[in-house]
């Protein structure tokens, strides 16, 4: 396992470029406030396959840059977060979307595939 992964956070909502743009501001002020590396913006060479370049770069994506010991604790202030936004929020991890309520145990296996996902690129 490296010493930090990078999480790429893909969030949509209906509803214009600039409230995405501060909602995912603040999700980013509430990740920093974790002890991860980073939050940043992703470049177009950020962009997942099959994705368009662009609108969703410029205002609802970021990279995470954290320890595999706090992924969990990532996820945690995600569900929070999606807990007090209009309920057409979505985050994606992995191809895995998030949105609304989820229980401790959805959680638990979201956080134990993507670190089985990040183990098994290992070299």
């Amino acid at each position: 396992m490296t010493d930090s992964l990078r999480i790429r956070l893909d969030v949509t909502a209906d509803v214009d470029d600039d409230v995405l743009a501060r909602m995912t501001g603040d999700l980013r002020d509430e990740l920093l406030d974790l002890d991860v590396d980073a939050v940043d913006r992703p470049t177009d060479g950020d962009a997942p396959e099959g994705s368009k370049a662009g609108e969703l770069l410029a205002a609802g994506a970021l990279l995470v840059s954290v320890a595999p010991t706090i992924v969990e604790g990532v996820v945690n202030v995600l569900v929070s977060w999606l807990s007090r936004q209009p309920s057409d929020v979505t985050i994606e991890i992995d191809g895995q979307k998030l949105s609304g309520t989820f229980s401790r145990k959805e959680r638990a296996a979201l956080v134990a595939t993507y670190l089985a996902r990040v183990n098994s690129v290992q070299p």
